[in-house]
């Protein structure tokens, strides 16, 4: 009888060794029973190395959802306030404006209606042209109803452009987004007056005083009036 290779350390039985047989029926020499080329490559390519992918995806995904909301500003939602995106800048209105306003409170005077700049903030629901312009906001005096008569002249650098504004604007309020953001049975006017676009927007219903109905008269004689589709 021949001596162990290697030699066993003194006083260590020998490990018992079962000699290798041929792989069960069906599994390829070289492979697990489970159909695996043997642990490390379980450990390679398993469930956990697929849980650890799909975790990488999910917060790609996630921090691609954040950035664009950031940049972008996040959707309008119907029935909110419309304002410029995050970071554009609004210029103040200019001679333009102006003009348009003294016009304004000419036609209202003419139809028995005194007028004077608003003395607090307001922006009806605007479509993108308008909510970047600048603009001026005139108020005619209604004594029964002192929250509105208020009238928006818009700027902008050529006729051309307050006329696509303009337009753009009627989509707007006739569409689902911008009609929500109206009392159901409001009208509008919109006119082009040169560089300008003038904008009032009026609810029969929410309306008590009745000199109301002289405001969409009086601007009606300036400029250029824009249709809202029906």
């Amino acid at each position: 009888m021949s001596d162990p290779w290697p030699p066993e350390a003194p006083g260590e039985p020998a490990p018992h060794r079962t000699p290798a047989g041929p792989p069960p029926p069906g599994v390829e020499p070289g492979t697990a029973p489970g159909g695996g080329a043997g642990d490390e490559a379980g450990d390679a390519t398993g469930p956990s190395a697929n849980r650890r992918a799909l975790g990488f995806t999910a917060l790609a995904v996630v921090a691609f959802m954040v950035v664009a909301a950031l940049v972008g500003g996040g959707p309008t939602l119907p029935g909110s306030p419309t304002f410029p995106p995050v970071g554009a800048t609004v210029g103040p209105a200019g001679g333009s404006a102006a003009a348009t306003r003294t016009d304004v409170a000419r036609a209202l005077a003419d139809r028995g209606l005194q007028s004077e700049d608003a003395t607090r903030p307001y922006r009806p629901a605007e479509g993108p042209r308008f909510a970047s312009a600048g603009r001026a906001v005139l108020r005619a005096i209604l004594p029964e109803d002192p929250d509105h008569g208020l009238i928006v002249i818009y700027e902008f650098p050529s006729p051309a452009a307050a006329t696509a504004a303009a337009g753009e604007q009627a989509r707007y309020v006739a569409s689902g987004v911008g009609r929500v953001q109206f009392p159901p049975d409001s009208r509008f006017i919109i006119r082009v007056v040169g560089a300008t676009a003038v904008f009032f927007a009026w609810s029969p219903a929410n309306s008590p005083d009745p000199r109301t109905e002289s405001i969409p008269a009086a601007l009606e004689s300036l400029g250029t009036g824009i249709p809202v589709p029906s």
